[in-house]
């Protein structure tokens, strides 16, 4: 690894790219606007753009919502615990499913994880990104982050080589499912499958933490055999003198050798309330010798870090010295330096769910900041207290609602408030952490569960678990409803190969009732229908295709035979002879594959 390079943290798909499958982790909770206005679209290769002009918004949002029920389930997002959701778009958390930690024992969620599954062709590719990127708008627009990205081709099964290669990374996802609940654990039970197809990139080495784990972060770091170690990141935890030199001792470094990037009061970065640093901790790092380096105002990490970039570093990295090689290696993690993301001695347990990647690197910037503070800059930590009600989930499977909760307190009654669509709300009391309310209304849909312990509250969205056919039942978000069926058609067509949708394709939205795709009547009608049977079966092959490749996995084959007959009635419903031929076939095929 040279130098680091400067790009867009929003990700987008590879050429000719289709999303499979998507999993996210964050600490502070996924923001919806975020997620809908900016990171879907890009992920999903939406062509119409959320405007203020009634026509152009349809579309988008016809386009996201069918593009949404399809990926329904495939998309995973695993946060920290919730502290409830913002009243936009709250249809949203029904295409994606929030997960959060602690269903064992008590977590934190803090790694900053995004892997894409995408199929291009016949080919399949994974994406990681390991960064410290959270899923929040100020992440995106008033932060700088450090990640890191591979794009891996897939091979054809999972094999035991593949699987070692990848070192801590497989135990940390086998931990954070198990802590998300099995819900959670399954979907990423799928992401380990894929990881095992294809090897760790060579000269990477996952480092990773995990709550109460005896195997620590720190033991990859001493395997290096550092001589100092220089750290980059906007919080440092409550260190003690004995915290501290349990740490130096866990990482190899002694104290005076590690070097901390830090502010001085009067650095711009100071009034953004995104650096923490107390008085008792500084005074702590005084005292053991560890080395407060100047951040000077005008660092620059890049060429195209220009001046008067207002965005503060939320970058965590540490710039490790290793004389046995005269090399340098680099850690780009989640993990701020403190306590609770690394551990300290047998005595102090990490608390956090962290993660990164160690590369060597030939880069040094870091290293050669140095020089006195002159007025170390200090802030308090915001103190989060300890709670009794520590994990809760909900989850409606189309028949019942399933209501979990885990507290420290048995004593304590536990009640639970289901939130619809509609506006209603249901009650029911949780008996031993469990409660069940049975719900089979499609267009009402549960949204949010509030759990209540006495004056504690914990608020998660319902994981919407329908199958397929009950979960296509839903209405489109955002779309007027006598629109809905004319915008399920077109994109659905489009998916397979059809016209790109537009205002004039659809039928009672300013555009004439006719199949999208003919632009006018014809001269030659013969001719016409020959152009409308070929561009047709078209579609089929494409659909026919698609069937094939989702043999193997039986959620995915029910979506493409949903299209299949959602397809043939399509057709069935149209005028002329090849409309009738597409029809028969695919009703032919469908009845071949039952």
């Amino acid at each position: 690894m040279s130098g680091p390079d400067w790009s867009e943290v929003l990700p987008a798909p590879p050429a000719g790219g289709t999303l499979s499958e998507a999993w996210f982790t964050t600490f502070d909770q996924p923001e919806a606007a975020l997620l809908v206005e900016h990171l879907l679209p890009s992920l999903l290769g939406v062509g119409h753009s959320l405007s203020h002009e009634l026509e152009e918004r349809t579309l988008f949002f016809g386009e996201l919502g069918t593009a949404l029920e399809r990926l329904h389930g495939r998309i995973t997002v695993i946060s920290s615990q919730s502290v409830g959701q913002a009243p936009q778009y709250p249809w949203l958390w029904r295409y994606v499913s929030q997960f959060t930690v602690g269903a064992e024992s008590r977590a934190t969620q803090h790694a900053k994880l995004w892997a894409f599954h995408w199929t291009i062709g016949d080919n399949e590719q994974l994406d990681l990104y390991v960064s410290s990127t959270n899923l929040t708008a100020s992440a995106f627009k008033r932060q700088l982050q450090a990640g890191w990205k591979a794009s891996l081709q897939l091979e054809g099964r999972v094999t035991a080589k593949s699987q070692r290669s990848w070192g801590d990374f497989l135990p940390f996802l086998d931990a954070l499912g198990v802590s998300a609940g099995a819900n959670a654990k399954r979907r990423i039970d799928r992401l380990t499958q894929l990881l095992g197809r294809t090897e760790c990139p060579e000269g990477v080495m996952f480092v990773a933490g995990m709550p109460g784990s005896v195997k620590r972060g720190t033991q990859a770091l001493k395997r290096l055999a550092p001589s100092a170690i220089h750290i980059l990141t906007p919080t440092v935890g409550d260190w003690g003198k004995d915290t501290l030199t349990a740490w130096s001792k866990d990482v190899g470094v002694a104290p005076e050798k590690i070097h901390l990037k830090w502010l001085d009061a009067t650095h711009p970065w100071a009034n953004q309330d995104g650096w923490t640093l107390t008085e008792a901790a500084e005074k702590a790092l005084r005292d053991k010798g560890v080395q407060l380096n100047r951040l000077p105002p005008e660092a620059r990490f890049s060429d195209e870090h220009a001046d008067g970039d207002e965005r503060w570093s939320h970058a965590k990295l540490y710039l490790l010295t290793i004389p046995r090689k005269k090399t340098r290696h680099l850690l780009v993690t989640s993990a701020n330096w403190s306590p609770s993301a690394w551990g300290a001695g047998k005595e102090e347990p990490a608390r956090n769910f962290e993660l990164g990647v160690l590369l060597e690197t030939n880069w040094k910037i870091l290293e050669e900041i140095d020089g006195p503070l002159s007025a170390p800059f200090c802030a308090p930590r915001p103190h989060t207290g300890n709670t009794t009600l520590q994990w809760a989930e909900a989850s409606w499977d189309g028949e019942r609602i399933e209501l979990r909760a885990r507290s420290s307190d048995p004593t304590t009654a536990v009640r639970a408030t289901v939130s619809f669509s509609s506006g209603a709300k249901n009650q029911v009391s949780l008996v031993s952490g469990l409660a069940a309310l049975p719900w089979k209304e499609p267009v009402v849909t549960p949204l949010t569960a509030q759990f209540s312990q006495g004056a504690e509250t914990l608020e998660v969205s319902v994981i919407d678990l329908r199958p397929p056919k009950e979960f296509s039942k839903t209405p489109l978000p955002e779309i007027d409803p006598s629109l809905a069926a004319a915008l399920r058609d077109a994109f659905l067509l489009q998916r397979y190969g059809g016209p790109v949708v537009d205002v004039e394709s659809i039928p009672g939205f300013g555009g004439p009732r006719r199949p999208p795709g003919v632009s006018a009547p014809a001269a030659d009608y013969a001719v016409q229908e020959w152009l409308d049977a070929r561009a047709a079966f078209g579609i089929v092959d494409q659909w026919r295709a698609a069937l094939i490749k989702a043999k193997t996995e039986p959620t995915l084959l029910e979506r493409v035979r949903l299209d299949g007959w959602a397809l043939c009635a399509l057709y069935q419903h149209r005028e002329g002879p090849a409309a009738k031929l597409v029809a028969n076939e695919l009703g032919w095929r469908l009845e071949e594959e039952i």
